[in-house]
């Protein structure tokens, strides 16, 4: 018999989140969105809310706002944009350094 695989536990589990970030997109001349907000964390990413149009295996910067003076690497796992807000939703995973 078979199992429905299709169904997979996170490797990491998330926490709902409103922390307002800034992003910053190397391959566009390091063009930024002062007002994303990251609307999910955990260990080994976060999911966002943006204006910027984001591809998958993009590497985007996530800058929290506050008092952290560097970008925290990551890239884009996967994208959705809402036609309706004309929001952009992504999975950034963080890269290791």
């Amino acid at each position: 018999m078979q199992t429905n695989t299709s169904v997979l536990s996170r490797r990491w589990e998330r926490q709902p989140a409103t922390i307002p970030i800034s992003l910053v997109l190397k391959a566009d001349h390091f063009k930024a969105d002062n007002s994303a907000i990251a609307i999910d964390i955990s260990l080994r990413g976060a999911a966002v809310r943006t204006n910027l149009a984001l591809a998958p295996g993009e590497w985007v910067g996530v800058v929290p706002k506050g008092e952290f003076p560097h970008a925290i690497p990551t890239h884009v796992v996967w994208v959705r944009e809402d036609a309706a807000s004309h929001w952009t939703f992504a999975g950034l995973e963080f890269l290791d350094h």
